[in-house]
This record gives structure tokens, C-alpha cells and sequence, in this order.
């Protein structure tokens, strides 16, 4: 899967860099690519109106989580998805792990759809990380009620997020899709009650 993310940023340098013949950087450029793949909330908002949805708005729901803005974009996202994604996929196994990233990345970009009105397109696996850490999260917090434990550190660290995340969001002058990562870990939170891990809470926060 970072494979996949990595060759997009690949393709897209190579088409910057004059790499790639014209006849093709015509379709393999960062915009054409973006049309078809990346998530746009205006087209979603058309769709709920009546209007119909269009073939690349409903695979956009997915495919926007391998593309990224840039390579600066993609090493935060990517560092960060090969630690959860690790995590994820020795508690669960690898079947049960696409499930989550799916499930929370489509999650992410319905709540961007109903929530934004941006005419931006909307790219980046960051949906579907923050639904990743909320199923970690919510099996630990389960966890820890079941044993009649404090779960302060869960409190702390959900405020944390929402405190970056409006700082970002501040930071970024709008460019931050927060409303996909509001979605992401609702989803992820709410698939945590039907995905458990094999081998009890993780315990790596």
C-alpha cells in the first residue's frame, strides 16, 4: 500500500520533470490523476441533491487515500501508517486490517462530502489514520473500563488530537481536511465493537 502511494509521487515528479512524453503527462499529471481519483465534496453534495453520482466519485471515497499533495505530505501520513498499520495488522491480521483502513477512509471523506463545501480536492490517507488510532484507542479505553482502570490517558490524548487538529486546521488556513479525520475515527471508533484484537488491548501508547 505505501508502494502504491510512493509510485503516485513518483509518477507525478517524473511528469514535473519533463520524464515522461507529452501524450502521457497529458493523463498522468497531478491534476488529470486528481480528477479522477481524489474526493471532491461539491460532486458528493450534487449526488445527495439528486443530481446522481458519478462512477469517480463513489471509487473516489477509497482511492483518495493514496494520493498526497506532495512528498512532505506523504512521509508524515506514510511514517505514521506503517507504525498504526503495523500494529493493526499483527493484532488483527491483514483481511481484517483492510477492513479498517477502508471502512475509516471512506468514512473520512462521506463526512468531508456532507461537512465541507471546499471546491479543492481532498487527498491523503489521514482519514483513514485517524480511524486507525480510534479503533487502537477504543479497544484500549474498553479495556480499561472493563477492569475498572482510569482512563484519563484516553481522555488526554483525544483532546490532544482535537487540539492539533484545530491548530492545524488554523495553521493551514483551511487547507487541512479535519472533517475528513472527524469521519475517519468516528468510523473507526464505532468498528472497534466489531473488530477485536487477537491478543488483548495494544499497549503502544
Amino acid at each position: 500500500m505505501i508502494a502504491i502511494m510512493i509510485g503516485f509521487e513518483m509518477m507525478f515528479s517524473a511528469v514535473d520533470a519533463g520524464l515522461v512524453p507529452e501524450a502521457l503527462a497529458e493523463s498522468l499529471g497531478r491534476w488529470p490523476v486528481y480528477q479522477r481519483l481524489a474526493f471532491f465534496a461539491i460532486p458528493f453534495q450534487y449526488a445527495l441533491a439528486g443530481r446522481g453520482l458519478d462512477p469517480e466519485t463513489v471509487w473516489s471515497l477509497l482511492t483518495h487515500a493514496f494520493l498526497h499533495g506532495g512528498w512532505l505530505h506523504l512521509a508524515v501520513n506514510g511514517a505514521a501508517f506503517l507504525g498504526l498499520g503495523k500494529a493493526l495488522e499483527e493484532a488483527v491480521g491483514i483481511g481484517r486490517f483492510l477492513v479498517i483502513f477502508a471502512v475509516s477512509a471512506v468514512a473520512g471523506a462521506l463526512t468531508f462530502g456532507v461537512l465541507s463545501d471546499s471546491p479543492y480536492p481532498m487527498v491523503g490517507a489521514s482519514g483513514a489514520l485517524f480511524g486507525m488510532l480510534a479503533v487502537i484507542t477504543a479497544w484500549q479505553e474498553r479495556a480499561l473500563r472493563r477492569m475498572g482502570r482510569d482512563r484519563s490517558m484516553i481522555w488526554r490524548r483525544i483532546g490532544g488530537l482535537v487540539v492539533l487538529n484545530a491548530m492545524l486546521a488554523l495553521g493551514l488556513s483551511g487547507l487541512l481536511a479535519w472533517q475528513a479525520h472527524l469521519g475517519g475515527w468516528i468510523g473507526g471508533w464505532l468498528l472497534a465493537g466489531a473488530i477485536r484484537p487477537r491478543g488483548g488491548p495494544l499497549r503502544m501508547f
